[in-house]
């Protein structure tokens, strides 16, 4: 199943296009798009239900399942690479 990305931002936010839509359903941007001390949250949602939340900055990453994420026994593995 291929998803989409859905901007908040209104069409005439100048960040609007940063994040791409990808043909094999993924959506990517470049970090330094996301302005300085601004943040990039991305959100997984079933339905009207938000699950997982990750927020994207210059400084590092913070992401939480959330309770209806907990609720469906969804959680999150990590690994490192370089």
């Amino acid at each position: 199943m291929k998803t989409r990305n859905y901007p908040t931002n209104h069409v005439s936010h100048p960040n609007i296009g940063d994040v791409t839509n990808q043909e094999d359903g993924t959506c990517t941007f470049k970090l330094d798009t996301i302005p300085k001390l601004g943040i990039r949250t991305v959100d997984v949602y079933q339905g009207k239900h938000r699950l997982f939340s990750m927020s994207i900055s210059t400084n590092g990453v913070c992401y939480q399942v959330l309770q209806a994420g907990q609720d469906k026994n969804l959680f999150t593995l990590w690994e490192d690479e370089v």
